[in-house]
């Protein structure tokens, strides 16, 4: 495959001191085969077969980006998410790599089970994914899961995503497993008494809506806790989905003091609060809960600030009729692969240009990868072909019919987005191809 005309924005490489331009980049093998300016003179030999050339004038050609946070479901839950339509809004969304949380129905609490997903992802994944395996056996919270042997055998992380491990002992013997297996813990920072029956950020729009509210302080007493056994162990702990602005200034003090601490926020954190909440639609239910003016405005400077690391979409997939079980009832979350760059560029980009997507790059490629461990290369020759084009001033509006995931619990439909992902290349494999861009071939042969 040949990509001419195409804007190179990559933070790796810009940090090296080049600047984006115009390029000519060809694919063979899952690997780059050559970048060259476009008006540069080739020898033919340097293009591969006319019927892969791909027009990529005024699109930008960036590097697959990673999600910590995703839940594919599939198993026991399947009506919901699979590995195959999980990747498949990736792909749609620019990601390249994904992070597959343990809370599946069974969890992955065994080598058996992490067998069983590992078996999924080479059968039907689109793109690369990273399976976590439990901390607990069961979720339950009461005996560990064998650690060390499922870190080795391929385990990226451990989490209890969806529950907290509240028994701090056997939190800080988890932490000092993983340090020792080389791997770290995904926290699910929330104080469950604090929750209580919450399922709205507790303040006005709560109260005026006549429900329960979660206030910010099960994140951050949860959060302040579990510091509290970094610093004994001085293991790594990451954050997920941080939302209020008191667990922010806790994540700065513990980042200030040394400890090994990373976290994550969420787009749809970023963008809305929970005054946006039109009545009751359950597409608006997730945990945490959408927070407050100031938390949100806290989350943008701690990512400027390099408090908060990375972006995750905490991609939760649920069916239709989960969802219209009424807001006290309804299962938290909603998806948000497909329309996580666009929002999050709406959001942190002053404009549209490559400059601005760099920042952007940061949170969503960049960091996630150093919190995985993920040795990363520049977009140059020899490096993996994993990455997107991306159309900057494409514009649409949100509807179902353009949802690659098999639910379709999402706050956004219906807004207008700036931006959409043209192609997604995994390994060099065309792992999506947006349909109207099927004019971009320079030839039918390949489209």
């Amino acid at each position: 495959m040949l990509i001419k005309n195409v804007t190179i924005i990559d933070p790796l490489l810009l940090s090296k001191g080049k600047q984006a331009q115009a390029y000519d980049v060809s694919v063979d093998g899952g690997n780059i085969a050559s970048i060259l300016p476009s008006n540069a003179q080739r020898d033919s030999q340097d293009d591969p077969n006319e019927g892969m050339v791909f027009d990529g004038q005024g699109l930008w050609l960036m590097p697959g980006m990673i999600d910590l946070h995703t839940h594919l479901r599939d198993f026991g839950q399947s009506h919901k998410e699979d590995v195959s339509t999980g990747t498949q809004a990736a792909a749609q969304g620019g990601f390249t790599t994904v992070v597959a949380m343990a809370n599946t129905v069974p969890p992955i609490d065994s080598k058996a089970m992490l067998e069983r997903m590992q078996s999924k992802i080479r059968e039907k994944a689109l793109v690369e994914v990273l399976p976590l395996a439990t901390v607990t056996k069961g979720m339950a919270g009461k005996e560990l899961t064998e650690i060390a042997t499922l870190a080795q055998a391929g385990a990226a992380g451990f989490s209890d995503d969806g529950l907290p491990v509240t028994n701090l002992a056997l939190l800080r013997r988890a932490l000092l497993e993983a340090r020792a297996a080389g791997t770290f813990i995904v926290s699910h920072p929330e104080d469950k008494d604090l929750s209580g029956t919450g399922v709205m950020h507790e303040g006005m729009c709560c109260a005026l809506k006549g429900l329960a509210g979660v206030p910010a302080a099960s994140e951050a007493a949860c959060i302040a806790r579990e510091i509290e056994v970094v610093r004994a162990t001085g293991a790594h702990l990451h954050f997920a989905h941080v939302s209020a602005r008191a667990s922010v200034k806790l994540i700065e003090r513990a980042k200030a003091d040394g400890l090994p601490v990373t976290a994550d926020t969420t787009p749809h954190h970023l963008v809305l609060t929970a005054s946006d909440i039109p009545g009751y639609n359950t597409n608006y239910k997730m945990n945490p809960p959408l927070r407050d003016e100031h938390d949100r405005e806290a989350l943008i400077e701690g990512l400027q600030t390099g408090v908060i690391d990375a972006i995750a979409t905490d991609h939760a997939p649920h069916s239709r009729d989960e969802k219209a079980q009424g807001f006290n009832l309804a299962p938290c979350g909603i998806i948000g692969l497909e329309t996580a760059f666009s929002l999050c560029f709406e959001k942190l980009a002053a404009r549209t240009t490559p400059q601005e997507a760099l920042k952007v790059l940061d949170y969503l490629h960049v960091n996630p990868g150093k919190i995985l461990g993920i040795a990363q290369q520049p977009l140059q020759v020899g490096s993996r072909a994993n990455f997107s084009l991306f159309d900057p001033m494409a514009t649409y509006k949100l509807d179902t019919d353009q949802i690659s995931s098999k639910s379709k619990n999402s706050p956004f439909l219906g807004r207008g987005l700036k931006g959409r992902f043209i192609l997604t290349l995994v390994r060099g494999k065309l792992a999506y191809q947006y349909e109207p861009a099927q004019h971009r071939w320079l030839t039918a042969q390949f489209a």
